[in-house]
């Protein structure tokens, strides 16, 4: 069987979120200059989502591989907060206390940014599925014979992109299991065995 990591395939959803999430702050911020309240919900989400998908990517630099219940929960729970800010973000807009004369600027607000969260939010279930997919499937060394019970196979972005893109120096570092300790990672995967790489490889 090729083992091969996923690193660089849960460091690229870190970075989309985090790309997505910060969108959602930037299109909030400028709302609330046109009428939308500042609620907690709002600016807790977005940034929160923010800092998380932030440490998250470091982490993923300078840590083993990610852990593949942890890259569900996280994402599961992230995704589920953004896609209640846009029902939030809706109910906002049927309320008699903002119809007002700028009401057109705030329905506007509103819609954007329900629309980017409920983007955002379809990025983090995606990621979620992929992650419990990869933490069932691989829970056992039997390959199924039918084709859909067989553990996804991702590649970042395309098989082509990750071939060319192992050539690079960078891009094995990424792959590594721990780029500032390789003899500690080395020794971290020889005490857990070849049960623990299910998670993170392709059978």
């Amino acid at each position: 069987a090729t083992r091969r990591s996923k690193k660089p395939v849960w460091m690229l959803f870190k970075l989309v979120e985090l790309i997505m999430s910060l969108a959602c702050c930037g299109v909030h911020w400028d709302c609330m200059h046109k009428g939308v309240p500042h609620i907690f919900l709002l600016c807790g989400t977005y940034g929160g989502s923010s800092i998380v998908c932030f440490l998250h990517l470091v982490g993923i630099l300078y840590a083993e591989k990610p852990a593949m219940k942890h890259e569900a929960a996280v994402s599961g729970f992230l995704g589920t907060i953004h896609l209640v800010t846009v029902y939030t973000q809706m109910y906002m807009v049927l309320l008699d206390q903002f119809k007002t004369a700028k009401w057109n600027e705030f329905y506007e607000c509103c819609r954007d940014n329900s629309l980017l969260a409920m983007y955002t939010a379809s990025i983090y279930f995606l990621h979620c599925t992929f992650a419990l997919d990869l933490m069932y499937s691989h829970s056992y060394m039997i390959k199924h014979s039918t084709r859909s019970m067989r553990p996804l196979r991702l590649y970042f972005i395309s098989p082509g992109v990750e071939a060319y893109l192992t050539q690079f120096r960078w891009f094995q570092r990424i792959s590594t299991r721990n780029l500032p300790s390789e003899n500690a990672s080395e020794q971290s995967g020889s005490r857990r065995g070849y049960v623990s790489d299910e998670s993170e490889t392709d059978s």
